[in-house]
């Protein structure tokens, strides 16, 4: 799984690239400019995109620092709001199986007897099912797009916290402070609700692809 997960994170790179220099650019503009205007932000973007500027140059070592700050376990727990056994699979039978109508549950109890109870052995059966179906369409594009906005929830998250404690900092007029903030925290908890539905459906993909291979 190591490997499908570095080549399915190095598809998702441009995105992150994207995601992290608009958040520059904004940063850029409130703290810098001291405003939150579409005039400033685009400003600011032409200088962190410009092909010959230092921060463009920077982006992709940017993205590979800042997107290893936090491991998998850390950013499925900022995803799924959960300390002990975050990851999606831990929830695969006792919860998720019976929420998707294309899931053959009898034919899944079939091929691998009754469902498991604990967290860890039923994301053990679901990671052993993973690595059948790992080449099936919907399960790599599901994996890819859960991965893409887990790490993008992550980075929210640093920025959330970096950026608002820069703003608070720095002699802006409060409203534009609040409204920034408020933009940050706002941001995070819309990714982290798109990546967990995200790593639900991967789940549940994976799932609907077993119970119907012959």
């Amino acid at each position: 799984m190591a490997k499908r997960q570095t080549f399915l994170k190095s598809k998702n790179a441009a995105y992150l690239w994207l995601f992290i220099g608009i958040n520059f650019a904004l940063f850029l503009s409130v703290v810098i400019g001291a405003q939150l205007t579409y005039e400033s932000v685009g400003h600011f973007w032409q200088r962190v995109s410009a092909k010959n500027g230092l921060i463009a140059v920077c982006m992709p070592l940017a993205t590979v620092v800042l997107n290893g700050v936090l491991g998998d376990v850390a950013k499925a727990r900022l995803v799924f709001w959960r300390w002990k056994n975050p990851l999606p699979g831990c929830r695969a039978f006792s919860e998720l199986v019976h929420t998707d109508p294309r899931i053959d549950v009898a034919a899944l109890k079939a091929k691998h007897g009754a469902f498991p109870r604990s967290p860890k052995d039923q994301n053990a059966l679901w990671f052993q099912i993973y690595k059948k179906q790992t080449a099936a369409l919907t399960v790599s594009e599901a994996h890819r797009v859960y991965l893409l906005t887990r790490d993008m929830a992550s980075l929210s998250l640093i920025f959330a916290l970096v950026f608002s404690l820069c703003a608070l900092l720095s002699p802006i007029h409060w409203g534009v402070t609040f409204i920034y903030c408020a933009a940050l925290s706002g941001q995070y908890l819309l990714i982290a609700t798109s990546a967990r539905n995200y790593g639900r459906r991967f789940v549940l993909n994976v799932l609907t692809e077993e119970s119907h291979a012959k």
